[in-house]
């Protein structure tokens, strides 16, 4: 630097300001001058994509064009940041196979990078990429790259993985017509796919070993690929040490499918999950191929102690029950509304197989399939009461409601409370909690309709009040339970963040919610606005919005925010 400029200074606030006027060849240079220009220049094109604090939580939406100066190219030209906690790569505008694999290097260089890893969401939207036949060595490509970037996420420490997408290559593939083992119903299949494991695990150093997918899966040459066709495209993954990985979510049931189910389910064998939750709506409508997924899933998971079920295609629930029925060691279920198109659906199923599991201690649905739990329960216990629950949890979307939509809600908390307060226990020392769980298409509409329902039923009061007058009142939207057992917990979600909540920005429309239920001893509230899929560590209410709920609900003892 020449002496003209040696006392020169300049804030970190101008510099960023000046800086956003440069092209992005010039803030390369600059990410190279000092390591303070390094880390002031990395924050200003990171702040361009609303990423305040990187290796808290960062959402990369990449590039079209891998070359572009986008969040990730910001990370790579880091020097400071060592560690991330939370980080999505959305490739939703990468509509090129090519230009994906080169962003699959770019994220690949970016972890390796890292000294660690927690919580890794992966979204590779491969829906707009053209329908052209695919070389067999492109092909090989394509699939070693992407496994090596998920072999990069899990050697670093990754206790989380999400995955959403990677249906790119699913149409090379299909269920062979007659396979090599036929396969008569659920137990028989899985005696063959436990052959097939324990066959190939004991040759695994042999070249000949044969995959899963070789026994149950063909390649469909006709038109999808140019040259000779393989199933198994990449060696079954080696990993040097034990995996972190203890939660996996599964946005597509494509991930399970070849040619990347080897991989996943090699994964998933050699990793300490604990924590399932599974999209189930792309499960294949093919009957085989459906089981087979579920029962390599079994296989591979086979201890672990949660399964989060959020949605599934319809008429596929009869063999996810049972399925689910098979998981000795679960401790907590949730299997929530949008599994159902209507309450038939729960009505035809046979729960027999869940109420057998011994340890599950939480479950989370609608009303109707807790309620068909419970009498499932009953059955299997020969009318003993069977529930020692710590947490039965009511999961509801809530539409902008009318009279007619809050009597159904009511009137389905009625009825779990009432099936609840038959399967306790007597002499249970602890009573378990039923937890009210609403969810909202729009809560600012629905809190504005409840709340009309409540202005209504409060003036008619008032005005009788006043002439001194006998009539007839609109019965109040609200539950009133004669037995305290269970006790309630009311939950909603809401758009705003904690720290508007905190501060009483929605206080008047949470209030008509906590009317319906004004005997409850919790509420908790639910920011959806916030940047990480991290769970963060609760909050108490603040003292001035509880006591406004206090009024309503007298029994009210904490409140949450989380």
């Amino acid at each position: 630097m020449c002496r003209a400029h040696e006392n020169f200074s300049c804030s970190n606030e101008l510099l960023l300001q000046v800086l956003v006027f440069l092209p992005p060849h010039d803030l390369r240079n600059c990410t190279q001058v000092s390591r303070s220009f390094n880390r002031i220049t990395v924050q200003s094109i990171l702040d361009t994509y609303q990423i305040w604090d990187p290796e808290q939580s960062a959402i990369l939406d990449l590039a079209k064009n891998p070359f572009d100066l986008d969040g990730l190219s910001a990370l790579l030209l880091s020097i400071h940041i060592k560690n991330l906690l939370n980080v999505e790569f959305n490739l939703f505008s990468v509509t090129s196979l090519q230009s994906a694999l080169k962003t699959f290097l770019k994220i690949q260089r970016l972890v390796d990078r890292m000294e660690s890893v927690h919580t890794v969401y992966v979204h590779w939207s491969s829906g707009a990429y053209p329908k052209k036949p695919i070389s067999e060595d492109m092909l090989v490509t394509a699939c070693r790259s992407v496994e090596q970037v998920l072999h990069a996420i899990v050697t670093k420490g990754c206790t989380r993985l999400q995955l959403g997408g990677f249906k790119v290559f699913i149409p090379h593939y299909k269920m062979k017509k007659e396979p090599t083992v036929a396969l008569a119903d659920v137990a028989s299949m899985w005696e063959v796919v436990r052959e097939n494991f324990a066959s190939g695990q004991g040759t695994a150093a042999s070249e000949h070993s044969v995959s899963l997918e070789e026994v149950y899966y063909c390649r469909d040459s006709s038109s999808s690929s140019i040259g000779t066709p393989r199933i198994s495209l990449t060696a079954t993954p080696k990993f040097g040490q034990t995996p972190k990985l203890t939660t996996l979510v599964a946005f597509s049931a494509n991930i399970f499918r070849p040619p990347f189910s080897q991989w996943m389910f090699s994964l998933l064998e050699a990793s300490p999950i604990t924590f399932l939750t599974l999209y189930f709506l792309d499960l294949p409508n093919d009957d085989m191929e459906c089981k087979l997924i579920l029962e390599r899933l079994h296989h591979a998971v086979s201890d672990v102690a949660t399964i989060h079920l959020q949605n599934a295609r319809s008429g596929v629930m009869k063999d996810v029950v049972l399925w689910l029925g098979r998981f000795d060691k679960l401790r907590a279920l949730a299997v929530e509304h949008e599994c159902f198109l209507n309450i038939t659906d729960v009505e035809s199923l046979d729960l027999q197989a869940l109420a057998h599991l011994p340890h599950i201690r939480a479950l989370c649905s609608s009303s109707p399939f807790l309620c068909a739990f419970i009498a499932s329960r009953f059955s299997v216990d020969a009318g003993t009461p069977p529930l020692e629950f710590g947490d039965m949890i009511m999961s509801h979307m809530c539409t902008p409601s009318n009279q007619l939509a809050v009597s159904d809600l009511l009137r389905d908390v009625e009825r779990l409370h009432s099936a609840a307060v038959e399967a306790i226990p007597i002499s249970g020392e602890q009573s378990p909690i039923l937890r009210i769980s609403l969810r909202f298409t729009s809560f600012l509409d629905s809190a504005k309709a409840i709340r009309s329902i409540w202005d209504r039923i409060d003036s008619d009061e008032l005005r009788l009040a006043y002439k001194d007058e006998k009539a007839p009142l609109e019965a109040p939207p609200c539950f009133r339970p004669s037995d305290p057992r269970p006790w309630l917990r009311l939950e909603l979600r809401l758009p705003s963040t904690r720290d508007e909540i905190q501060h009483g920005v929605l206080d008047r429309d949470i209030l008509p919610f906590a009317r319906m239920f004004p005997t409850i001893a919790e509420i908790a509230l639910f920011s959806l606005s916030h940047s990480t899929s991290l769970p963060l560590p609760r909050q108490t209410l603040r003292p001035e919005s509880l006591n406004k709920l206090k009024v309503v609900c007298p029994a009210l003892d904490a409140g949450w925010l989380y």
